[in-house]
């Protein structure tokens, strides 16, 4: 392949992308070994711009070394809008009753909008001393998990397909960035479809329940009493479908099925508006849109290579993860940090709350 003097782009092959239409290797300009901001052009910049917004994932090798503070300049020529803060906070969730005190990641100091995931412990790394990275799976977040005999027969399940926002206070930003620095030889995962079939995967996938779409519905919600301090004003409400920043008629249906709380719908025809807040009836509603697009050939599953940065559009797909070998120790950064604009709707209708937050 001969090297462009501009940045350019490929996409990955049909076996890959499949149906998903996601997916996509960038090309640094000649003479470019390690990514460099300061030398792109604003036609480099577009070409990163088109590649992501026209695939939602895309990949740029052999980045191993690279300086953390450069994910976030990076992020910003997608969101010139995005903060400094990272997307779960300027400091890491420590409150119980938050579910995301589970996930521990660390922070890198030098870059505290970066984490550092993977499962395991690591001595003086990043001016860290000491650090333990707990990766969770599905095993600890679904009603009925794989038994130990599909999981040593190489069975994963997703953890729980979502986007990068905690739903509160924060507004999701527009792209999550990964870098991966220590990657295990393990062989590939498999997971298994509700028609049969079976996908091998690496550790994340793009695009709860045994699908990990909703959860099963229990009469278990905690009330809203009950529940940390907490403002109806800093709580999320976005539209179901999402405006593409390049292509407006290609929308994203983006909707989070484990956190929906209330469903706002209305019907095209009459303009008549239905409040749905039966927590059963709308988990359902949402399940049911969901769930015919969960196919083995409408995920994208990323295989990594050390070195790494993979970039994947936040707000125009959901990503997952899966169990891994305990033994096995992964070790990846992730940008991602909040916005100050929200989402915009596919199409503006009168009343139609664009702001990102409750109305009070």
């Amino acid at each position: 392949m001969l090297e462009s003097t501009s940045l350019a782009f490929n996409l990955l092959s049909d076996e890959i992308r499949q149906s998903s239409a996601t997916g996509a290797e960038v090309q640094l300009p000649l003479g470019m070994v390690m990514l460099d901001l300061d030398r792109l052009t604003d036609n480099d910049k577009d070409t990163l711009r088109k590649a992501l917004f026209e695939n939602q994932v895309v990949v740029i090798r052999n980045q191993k070394g690279i300086d953390p503070t450069v994910l976030l300049k990076l992020a910003k020529i997608f969101d010139p809008n995005a903060s400094d803060i990272h997307s779960a906070g300027e400091k890491a969730v420590s409150d119980p009753k938050n579910t995301l005190s589970a996930y521990k990641a660390g922070r890198i100091p030098r870059a505290p909008q970066v984490g550092i995931i993977g499962p395991g412990k690591f001595q003086d790394y990043e001016c860290l001393k000491e650090l333990e990275v707990v990766h969770l799976d599905h095993t600890l977040f679904q009603e009925e998990p794989l038994s130990q005999e599909e999981l040593d027969d190489g069975y994963t399940r997703p953890y729980r397909w979502h986007m990068d926002t905690p739903f509160y206070e924060r507004l999701p930003g527009e792209v999550t960035i990964l870098h991966s620095i220590r990657i295990p030889n393990v062989p590939d995962q498999k997971i298994k479809f509700p028609d049969g079939r079976e996908k091998n995967i690496g550790a994340e996938a793009t695009a709860s329940s045994e699908d990990d779409l909703t959860i099963p519905n229990f009469g278990r919600e905690v009330p809203v009493e009950k529940l940390s301090e907490w403002a109806w004003n800093k709580v999320a409400e976005h539209p179901m479908v999402w405006r593409n920043p390049l292509n407006p008629d290609r929308p994203f249906f983006q909707v989070h099925g484990c956190c929906v709380y209330k469903l706002t719908t209305r019907n095209p025809a009459t303009g008549e508006i239905t409040v749905m807040d039966d927590v059963q009836k709308f988990r359902e509603v949402v399940y049911k849109m969901q769930s015919k697009i969960y196919a083995a050939e409408n995920i994208y599953a990323h295989h990594w290579q050390e070195g790494d940065v993979v970039i994947f559009h936040n707000r125009g797909v959901m990503h997952t993860k899966y169990k891994e070998q305990e033994d096995k120790r992964r070790l990846l950064w992730q940008c991602t940090m909040t916005s100050t604009t929200p989402p915009k709707p596919f199409r503006d209708y009168e009343g139609v709350n664009d702001t990102g937050y409750v109305r009070e």
